[in-house]
């Protein structure tokens, strides 16, 4: 395979940092989007919002054919050139406009008469976000990374702030008018993605290659299954726990999910970063060995910043948003907790895996989670019901972190993964004995501590590992 020279690599820190922090500030918009949008329409227009949103996901990944993860692979390590991917741009455009033509007709005769034009656009807008994953892989991994970040979360705020001032300044939000406001701004979110992410790049000397379309559709295929099987592993266990337990226990650990999984998402934008950053690695040498380490420790640091600002948060968070009913929420979102630390390692060593063209490899381990998540559900949620859902997804981690290493066999890892699952089983441990000496509350607080003083621990390592280094080497 032809390979072109790559633009100027950005840091870690810069290309995937930044992106979960726009991540974060989408998820808090996309909250209160939904809040304003149950003031102004009520709690009906909330239900088809989600509807629209989640079908336009499951369709936009369907007909991705696994090309936003593969090219963020490619690209950065100049393995494709910048012409082709505003092609596969384009065609994706097609293929997308295509499906909305066909879907509209089919919600408008489905979808009650009243909602039906509301709920397209919302589902256009989605599908407009999906769309531009193909035009930020030019810069992912680049120093101009920081562009993504930038429109993604700027356009998120504007979206909440005219839909804030539609609901106080005029006549109430109505679900027709949020729907309006998301596709003007997917328009122009999609409009900079495309402009802003070509700008400044040029194309390689001499005679462009043909763009041989089928070649990336068969190398886009293992991570189109990856992405297939990821949405099964996120959404199985409530599956599961639906057919042994009431529905109120089911509210309970959906409720519970709902709290961690802004910072899975966040988890799970940076872990993209991380591969654009990663993909260069594997084809130009350099740092070498550190490369892994560091990429795992990064995502270390950061699940366990996440996990220990959001157990010291839940005491008050959950009272504010559940009341009187959010006893057993506030111990479901403590366990996941400790899934929440593992997940963001894990998806640090699923970048490592990728980057190293481990697809087909993700593959087996999405396979094995999934046996994982399914045997251990079966096992403990018909007799401990939500808890025992929330303790098998700990464990299912465990699998997970076990199969990329094992995947990846990058051998310097396999300490700092031991460690970090040792230290999981510490925290569980604590926990545990928080809940029965100082009742829930006092034990997110003391548990949240021991997150970030573990953080903090990690971070001073580094740097005191990076000055004696420093040293020698001026030393020599």
């Amino acid at each position: 395979m032809t390979r072109h020279r790559a633009p100027r690599r950005a840091s870690l820190a810069l290309s995937s940092g930044l992106l979960g922090v726009s991540t974060l500030i989408s998820r808090v918009s996309t909250l209160a989007l939904v809040v304003l949008l149950t003031r102004g329409a009520g709690v009906d227009a909330v239900g088809y919002y989600g509807l629209a949103t989640l079908s336009a996901s499951l369709v936009a990944i369907g007909l991705s054919f696994g090309m936003p993860t593969y090219l963020t692979r490619q690209v950065p390590a100049g393995l494709v050139q910048p012409s082709h991917v505003t092609r596969i741009h384009a065609l994706r455009f097609a293929v997308l406009g295509t499906v909305a033509a066909v879907a509209y007709p089919v919600m408008a005769a489905v979808a009650p008469t009243d909602v039906s034009l509301g709920f397209f656009l919302f589902f256009a807008a989605s599908m407009l976000d999906q769309w531009n994953e193909t035009a930020w892989v030019r810069v992912r991994g680049t120093a101009s990374a920081w562009k993504e970040s930038v429109v993604n979360g700027c356009s998120s705020i504007l979206l909440a702030s005219v839909c804030a001032a539609d609901l106080w300044l005029f006549d109430g939000l109505t679900f027709l008018d949020a729907a309006r406001y998301c596709v003007m701004v997917a328009m122009l979110r999609s409009l900079a993605a495309t402009v802003w992410s070509a700008a400044g790049r040029r194309e390689p000397g001499g005679v462009p290659e043909r763009l041989h379309l089928a070649k990336h559709l068969r190398q886009g295929f293992p991570y189109l299954v990856s992405d297939l099987l990821g949405l099964l592993y996120f959404r199985g266990d409530v599956l599961i726990l639906s057919s042994f337990v009431a529905a109120t226990q089911v509210g309970q650990y959906v409720s519970a999910t709902g709290l961690i999984n802004p910072a899975v998402q966040v988890a799970s934008a940076m872990s993209v970063g991380a591969l654009a950053y990663a993909a260069p690695r594997v084809f130009t040498g350099g740092e070498g060995g550190s490369e892994p380490t560091t990429i795992y420790r990064f995502f270390l640091q950061a699940g366990l910043a996440a996990a220990g600002v959001i157990c010291v948060g839940l005491p008050l968070g959950v009272s504010i948003l559940f009341g009187a009913e959010g006893g057993p929420i506030l111990q479901l979102a403590l366990i996941l907790s400790l899934f929440l630390t593992a997940r963001f390692a894990n998806f640090g060593l699923s970048a490592i895996l990728l980057a190293g063209g481990g697809a087909s490899k993700r593959v087996l381990v999405l396979l094995a989670s999934i046996a994982a998540s399914v045997a251990l559900n079966l096992v403990l949620v018909g007799r401990f019901g939500a808890m025992g859902s929330a303790w098998s997804a700990v464990v299912t981690e465990f699998v997970v972190a076990g199969a990329l290493l094992w995947a990846s066999r990058v051998r310097q890892l396999a300490t700092p993964v031991a460690l970090t699952m040792t230290g999981v089983v510490l925290a569980g441990g604590v926990m545990v004995a928080s809940v029965s000496l100082f009742g829930l509350q006092t034990a997110c607080l003391v548990v949240g501590a021991c997150y970030l003083i573990w953080g903090i621990a990690l971070l001073a390592r580094q740097r005191r590992t990076a000055r004696v280094l420093t040293y020698t080497g001026e030393a020599a």
